[in-house]
């Protein structure tokens, strides 16, 4: 209660930088939350969709190698010495030995000019007889020493492993001579790590990222991470079958956080090339956007309040002194004058209120010159022209606004005002179009939904031939006026009013239908018998239903007027019948 008493009573300059600097605040928290947001996504997509590229790219160059590397494995295959050599019989090791050499000669002139060759072992049906190492080191190797025929493609194809670290391609030789194609050796070929590690360099040259080749059986081919990821990917892999088709995901990784992984397979070798990238490091950048965006909200709040603190007396000033004068019209003191020095929409509205009350002023005057029943019908349609009240809810409407800094708001509801009142004091003859008159109406329910925060909803369809029709000015006003102040806004809830006009049976009709809280049967019999009713002391009479009928049949007999029909709770319908009038008749 406290709160809501300060924001009530207290200054208004303290109210309007209290509510702006606290509007500020959460616009700036919400921009910074909403730009994080959004950077990080853009962050993590961008970072996915390089490192699908790189793995793709990566995937691409070894299976470049590894089409090179068969391409080799084809030359020692099909060497017409080899497929002549690998089946020859010999008698003895000696003879062996000298096959042996000439095998080995053949298979360093088909390997000798790759450098992604390390070990080479060709076999024939019994057992080794090739041994060739390009690579000097020291690893033990013995296990390649014994044929192993299981291993190897019965088709011929070429079969990629890994075994003790060592990544080998395997394939069975076949007799290319023999109509038979009988199996005459076999073929294991080892792939240099270091030669396939500078390859993967190439695309990663700062080695931010963390890659790791893992073949069919997901053995490691090679990799630059520690046993941590090794374990969390190998895992990641095994959970789920939809990982084994190219994807990207994030994981987590015991002591490195999430990490944004990426996997692509190859269709050639069976490998799936997989990258790691933290999703800490992605994150730097919008955070630091995030920290940017706030203190600019901070410095933005502080501006603000300056502002607000100065343009708040440019603002209610004048607003202040129209609500004064509109009390005095309340008062039925038509003499009273505005100043307001401005030329903005408050000053024309100023100069527009200033010009109607000379207006009626001259039209009290000059109304009492002319019949007395048409002075009666035609005063009281001019009072009913711009109710006080309305003014005055208007005005305190848009001092309301200004005061919570609504701007839009503001222009919008003071320009519709200034219009009403221009066209209220406009002398273009007692007859204006439909059309136009429904243009007076538009800016009457503009008003409306803006002070009754869009719980009006207004609908207006006017059939062609209708909108030329002659009628008299300001004729629906007073009906939509009374719609809204004793149906509309005594309801709770939402408010409908609908307004159509067509031509039948050689006459206009215009129907005004709201669903407000309606009239009982008394007082519709009342009204439509031509006795004043007195709706709402605080609202005025509510009579502006009989002046409008008033009018039509001065102007035009008693065969045209207004038919009533209204239940409680349910809503009201007024329909206006008058004769068809264009211009030129």
């Amino acid at each position: 209660m406290k709160f809501k008493r300060f924001l009530r009573f207290r200054h208004l300059k303290n109210q309007l930088l209290f509510l702006n600097a606290i509007s500020i605040s959460l616009i700036i928290g919400v921009t910074a939350i909403i730009t994080y947001t959004i950077a990080i996504k853009i962050q993590i997509n961008e970072a996915i969709r390089y490192n699908t590229v790189m793995v793709i790219q990566i995937s691409k160059s070894i299976d470049n190698m590894v089409e090179s590397f068969n391409r080799v494995m084809d030359g020692v295959t099909f060497n017409n010495d080899v497929q002549e050599i690998l089946p020859e019989a010999y008698g003895n090791s000696k003879e062996k030995n000298f096959l042996d050499k000439k095998l080995l000669s053949k298979t360093t002139d088909e390997t000798v000019m790759f450098n992604e060759v390390d070990l080479v072992y060709l076999y024939d049906t019994k057992g080794l007889r090739v041994n060739l190492r390009r690579s000097v080191n020291n690893n033990n190797y013995e296990f390649f020493n014994t044929l192993r025929p299981k291993i190897y493609d019965p088709n011929g194809k070429v079969t990629w492993s890994v075994e003790n670290s060592v990544i080998t391609a395997n394939r069975t030789i076949y007799d290319i001579h023999s109509y038979k194609m009988n199996v005459i050796g076999y073929l294991t070929m080892s792939m240099d790590k270091a030669y396939l590690q500078e390859r993967i360099q190439k695309f990663d040259p700062t080695e931010e990222r963390h890659i790791i080749i893992l073949d069919k059986e997901n053995n490691v081919v090679l990799t630059n991470s520690n046993e941590k990821e090794l374990s969390a990917v190998t895992s990641w892999l095994s959970n789920s079958t939809k990982h084994l088709a190219n994807s990207d995901t994030l994981i987590e990784i015991p002591d490195s956080g999430k990490m944004i992984i990426n996997n692509y397979q190859s269709e050639l070798t069976g490998w799936k090339i997989i990258s790691l990238i933290s999703l800490n490091e992605i994150s730097e950048g919008p955070a630091l956007i995030g920290k940017t965006v706030f203190l600019i909200g901070v410095v933005a709040i502080i501006i603000g309040i300056i502002i607000i603190w100065i343009s708040t007396n440019y603002i209610v000033r004048p607003l202040n002194k129209l609500s004064l004068v509109m009390d005095e019209v309340e008062k039925d003191n038509f003499n009273v004058q505005l100043e307001i020095d401005r030329s903005d929409e408050l000053g024309r509205v100023g100069e527009s209120f200033n010009r109607m009350m000379n207006k009626i002023n001259n039209l009290i005057s000059d109304i009492y010159q002319k019949d007395i029943n048409e002075k009666d019908a035609q005063l009281r349609a001019l009072r009913a022209q711009i109710n006080p009240h309305f003014l005055y809810n208007t005005l305190d409407t848009i001092n309301w606004m200004a005061q919570f800094g609504k701007s839009d708001e503001v222009s919008k509801m003071t320009t519709s005002l200034s219009r009403l009142l221009k066209k209220s004091i406009t002398n273009n003859g007692e007859f204006i179009r439909l059309q136009e008159e429904m243009n007076y109406i538009d800016d009457y329910m503009t008003i409306q939904k803006i002070r009754f925060q869009d719980r009006i909803h207004y609908s207006v369809h006017v059939d062609p031939e209708a909108k030329n029709c002659l009628v008299p000015k300001l004729i629906l006003q007073p009906i939509v006026e009374n719609a809204m102040i004793h149906g509309i806004e005594k309801k709770i809830g939402n408010g409908f009013l609908s307004i159509n006009g067509k031509i039948k049976n050689n006459k206009l009709h215009i129907e005004v239908l709201d669903n407000g809280v309606g009239m009982d049967e008394n007082t519709v019999v009342t009204l439509s018998e031509g006795r004043y009713v007195n709706l709402d002391e605080r609202k005025g009479t509510g009579n502006g239903v009989l002046n409008v009928q008033n009018r039509i049949q001065l102007l035009f007999g008693e065969d045209n007027g207004i038919k009533i029909e209204s239940n409680i709770n349910v809503g009201t319908l007024f329909v206006l019948t008058l004769p068809i009038h264009r211009e030129g008749d």
